[in-house]
């Protein structure tokens, strides 16, 4: 890129007679400076090691950021690295990862969760750092690339706090849904919510108390995450489930959706306020090759309100293989269960979510 621009420079000068004195002083007033912001955009430098490398404070002063260093193939794979430094000041859990994986969620000045491209470190934090922003990068002898990543304390804070506060008034408007709310499903949708804008705050103020301690203080909510945890637990309790699956012998199906409502706090007996039933059925399909017998199975699980609506379905069918009947049966099962965790789980979460008014954000 910046050969390019010589040669245009060049060519230019290069086409037409000397120019008078004055006309060179204008042309290199306002080429030259052109020249050099491409130049610093578009190239990692490469020289003597900058101090930031081996101590980036000195650079960066602590009471003014929060910065971390990292290295890679490319720059973009440093800056990933930095990035995974800069999270693990918030605890973020960061393991090697000698794959190739191609994963990276970036949305402006947010981090979440981003992959190295080059199989540098893998990410798998479930916390997302805000403003992350990147300065110098630093190519080394060997060729790999140095760069930093940093925080702007008092610039991140005000982020932060904004964010803080969308989610108090978040929680508060989910409370008084909740207070409001007859039913008892929808009850346990608000508060659960509720609960999940107040475990996204507390992560947001512990993280805020590395970033600017000075601002926790005043960006605290003023709910209590126990009362709104307990309000959860005593609501869930209060929802009864029947569970009923022909064809079910073993039990199998029905402890697995046991386990599945279990996870949201609530208990099989009654009156019930949710009715999961369903049936299935696993057959021989007679067929035979290669040493291996294949059987056919099929599950059609409905969960319904106490008015008969039904809320979430879960519906697998196909074959399974193996040497022996019984063992193409137990595999079989392992798949419905399978099936049943994944799939039960996504259904009663978009169910629970459909019922929050959303209006609010």
């Amino acid at each position: 890129m910046t050969s390019r621009l010589g040669r245009i420079i060049l060519w230019q000068n290069n086409r037409r007679s000397t120019p008078p004195v004055r006309e060179k002083s204008f042309c290199l007033k306002i080429i030259l400076p052109l020249f050099l912001l491409i130049l610093s955009g578009c190239q990692t430098f490469i020289g003597r090691t900058p101090d930031w490398v081996a101590n980036p404070k000195a650079a960066y002063p602590e009471n003014q950021y929060l910065v971390a260093v990292g290295e890679g193939d490319t720059r973009r794979a440093a800056e990933n690295a930095a990035d995974a430094n800069l999270s693990r000041i918030f605890e973020s859990n960061i393991e090697s990862d000698e794959r190739m994986v191609d994963q990276t969620r970036e949305s402006g000045k947010a981090f979440e969760r981003t992959t190295d491209f080059t199989a540098d470190i893998n990410i798998l934090s479930s916390q997302t750092l805000f403003n992350i922003q990147h300065a110098e990068a630093w190519q080394d002898q060997k060729g790999r690339v140095h760069a930093i990543a940093y925080l702007d304390r008092r610039e991140t804070a005000a982020i932060y706090r904004d964010k803080i506060d969308g989610l108090t008034a978040r929680v508060h408007f989910l409370l008084a849904q909740a207070e409001q709310a007859a039913d008892p499903l929808k009850k346990y949708a608000a508060l659960r919510a509720a609960a999940r804008s107040a475990t996204e705050n507390d992560l947001l103020l512990r993280q805020l108390k590395v970033i600017h301690p000075p601002s926790v203080a005043s960006a605290t909510p003023g709910y209590s995450d126990n009362t709104i945890r307990k309000a959860l637990a005593d609501t869930a309790q209060q929802i009864r489930v029947r569970i009923q699956v022909d064809g079910d012998d073993e039990r199998r199906m029905a402890a697995v959706l046991e386990e599945l409502i279990t996870r949201y706090g609530f208990a099989v007996g009654s009156p019930a306020v949710l009715d999961i039933n369903g049936r299935i059925a696993v057959s021989d399909t007679g067929q035979r090759t290669s040493g291996l017998v294949f059987i056919r199975y099929e599950l059609a699980v409905q969960i319904k309100d106490d008015a008969g609506t039904v809320l979430a379905a879960i519906n697998n069918k196909g074959r399974e293989a193996h040497v022996s009947l019984e063992e193409a049966r137990v595999r079989s099962f392992r798949t419905l269960e399978t099936a049943i965790k994944a799939t039960g789980a996504q259904r009663l979460d978009a169910y629970f979510d459909s019922l929050i008014d959303q209006t609010p954000q």
